[in-house]
């Protein structure tokens, strides 16, 4: 006799989080229902990250990163229902109220004239660097020039990161046109690389599978490791000789070799055409700004020191983790989002004239905690954000530039000092 339906998917919402993986469909648990999204997964926009929530709730991280999310779930039926393992805290509750707030007061998209002041300021620094180019013949200028042209590809990096958040237009074809335009052409970055490491950055902060690896893919390195829970990753006798000057080469490697290698890896498996013509065009456009200078000196130089301020832009973007803890996949899911993002996320204090600096990213628990929100909204929300934390006894952490770049060297150098030199001879062994 057939199974009943009605009864089959009550039987499934019992399963455990793995049973429900192999049951043949993927479903997803939000807001109390189960979701049937198999069909789906191979079309979602934010990449392959909706595969690590399969058989699990993803109830949190789909609000945060789909602020229509009640639209959304009006065009999927569900097809059974969920008891959390977890109920909402006060403070997620009074999160959730604040995501329902901002969609309700229009916060979630920038007005024209914030944008207007805001791409004036890339487009200033541009003009400034072709005038020195063109009308200059002093060395020292056109290296001013490369730095100012770093500077120029930092500010689009946040435009970057503000489109492909789909925090300027409503559509996300426009968003992603703007990404490819600011990533892909004006700095070099490929886009959609980007666009899927970022959303799994967001989705699994600060996140490692034991004895497999790291999940969040813009904390995983080869040379360093932020974590002691990282070191097991670590084996072979170079891997544990950087790791035990890491605190020496941090700096150093994010400088020299940033630009490089993001570039190298943002487009050696790529194999979507256009972001090929866009790492052109970004080359065409380069190459024949500096084709102005005089000689091949002004040219190294100028591009040289365009590199090494890009790579001020690497340290700039990871300080917000990398003193952070680093919890297993596990550990994250059973963890209430709110707690979860202050505890991986650190903020940098600093006046706010500053924030264009920092493209609002110094906001940093701000910006995970509310991924789609423009930057122009973080100063006020902060306000609201620092409220929760305190009537739940939540730790905020926030700190000047300077203090945390030296919290996160001395972090690298205490992990540091867990491999001896042993333990390099050792992995010398056959």
């Amino acid at each position: 006799m057939a199974p009943n339906p009605e009864e089959t998917l009550t039987h499934r919402t019992t399963l455990k989080e793995e049973s429900l993986k192999d049951s043949g469909r993927a479903l997803l648990a939000i807001d109390g229902k189960w979701y049937d999204v198999t069909s789906f997964v191979p079309r979602h926009p934010g990449g392959d990250i909706i595969k690590e929530f399969i058989g699990k709730d993803a109830t949190d991280v789909f609000f945060a990163n789909h602020p229509q999310a009640f639209e959304l779930l009006k065009h999927r039926k569900p097809v059974g229902d969920y008891t959390s393992k977890k109920p909402p805290s006060k403070a997620m509750q009074e999160y959730r109220n604040l995501l329902k707030y901002f969609l309700e007061n229009n916060y979630y998209y920038p007005s024209n004239s914030w944008l207007l002041q805001k791409w004036s300021v890339p487009f200033t620094i541009l003009a400034a660097v072709i005038y020195g180019v063109v009308n200059s013949k002093s060395l020292f200028v056109h290296c001013l020039c490369g730095l100012g042209l770093a500077w120029f590809w930092q500010q689009c990096g946040f435009f970057l990161h503000d489109f492909q958040h789909s925090q300027i237009f409503k559509s996300r074809f426009w968003n992603r046109v703007g990404g490819f335009l600011s990533g892909t052409v004006a700095i070099g970055i490929n886009s959609d690389w980007w666009r899927e490491e970022h959303f799994a950055h967001h989705s699994l902060t600060n996140t490692l599978v034991e004895g497999v690896g790291v999940t969040d893919p813009q904390m995983t390195e080869e040379v360093w490791a932020q974590n002691d829970r990282l070191l097991q990753f670590f084996n072979t006798k170079l891997q544990k000789f950087f790791i035990k000057i890491q605190w020496l080469t941090f700096i150093p490697l994010a400088v020299v070799f940033g630009r490089p290698a993001v570039i190298v890896d943002a487009f050696h498996l790529e194999t979507r055409w256009y972001q090929w013509v866009g790492l052109l065009l970004h080359f065409t456009w380069t190459g024949f700004l500096i084709s102005f200078l005089p000689n091949w000196t002004h040219i190294g130089l100028m591009y040289l020191f365009a590199c090494l301020g890009e790579g001020v832009l690497h340290v700039q973007l990871i300080l917000n983790h990398y003193s952070k803890p680093f919890h297993d996949r596990d550990e994250t899911m059973n963890m209430n989002f709110f707690e979860w993002q202050c505890e991986t996320c650190q903020n940098i204090d600093n006046p706010e004239w500053f924030d264009f600096f920092h493209g609002g990213l110094n906001l940093h628990i701000e910006h995970h905690l509310f991924p789609k929100l423009p930057r122009s909204t973080y100063r006020e929300v902060q306000k609201m954000v620092k409220d929760i934390c305190r009537r739940n006894n939540i730790y905020y952490d926030e700190v000047p530039f300077f203090q945390t770049l030296w919290n996160t060297i001395a972090n690298l150098k205490r992990i540091s000092e867990k491999i001896t030199f042993k333990d390099i001879v050792k992995a010398m062994r056959p």
